[in-house]
């Protein structure tokens, strides 16, 4: 018999790996922020012991920095290949928009939740500060590959960036067609330079492509 369940024993459950935890503390640090990450917390919430975490985890610091190593590959190496593979000036900008609304490659949550937590450990916030002037350095490069001189190219891409953080740092509550129809004055305030009128209706009907 394939599937002869007991009936006098508990049935095992798979074994619990590195990824669970990881997943358990993601989400509670999203929805809870940083304190709330306690071991026994996240024992309880995937059903099982504390004894079990130190199996996978030498400390909760280990655990924590693997949530930092998360938001890392979550939320910084998309920009990067993003702004290295740009063919073009437009394409560059636009995928820049779209990666920042498209939940499956940017989390805008982690990214908040992040920050708040650097509100609260100076090594974080040293973390985040130095990622904050790697992700406009790399902007600023990409705006000076597309022939901006060095002012012009980190002034453009300081606006971008923090225009970018601030959006959602304030939870503006605004309707993506909303947005998309301002997405030509857009593009010309940060870049000074118009947006072609078949690429903005592009992006506008599939900005998924786009990322």
């Amino acid at each position: 018999m394939k599937n002869a369940p007991t009936r006098t024993e508990t049935e095992a459950k798979p074994r619990l790996g590195r990824a669970d935890w990881l997943r358990a503390a993601l989400i509670c640090l999203i929805d809870d922020g940083i304190e709330a990450v306690q071991i026994t917390r996240l024992a309880t919430s995937i059903g099982t012991s504390r004894g079990s975490f130190y199996w996978h985890f030498k400390s909760r610091q280990e655990l924590l920095d693997g949530l930092l190593n998360e938001w890392f590959a979550v939320n910084s190496e998309p920009i990067n290949r993003l702004l290295d593979s740009a063919p073009s000036l437009d394409r560059g900008v636009l995928s820049f928009f779209a990666i920042w609304a498209d939940p499956e490659a940017f989390s805008p949550k982690l990214e908040q939740a992040v920050r708040d937590w650097a509100r609260l450990d100076d090594t974080v916030l040293a973390i985040v500060r130095a990622e904050d002037t790697k992700r406009v350095a790399a902007i600023a490069g990409f705006f000076q590959r597309f022939d901006y001189q060095e002012e012009d190219a980190t002034v453009r891409a300081r606006v971008l960036y923090y225009a970018q953080v601030g959006y959602f740092a304030i939870n503006v509550e605004e309707a993506m067609e909303e947005r998309l129809s301002m997405l030509k004055p857009y593009y010309f305030a940060f870049t000074g330079r118009e947006l072609d009128e078949q690429t903005a209706l592009d992006f506008s009907a599939n900005r998924s492509s786009f990322t």
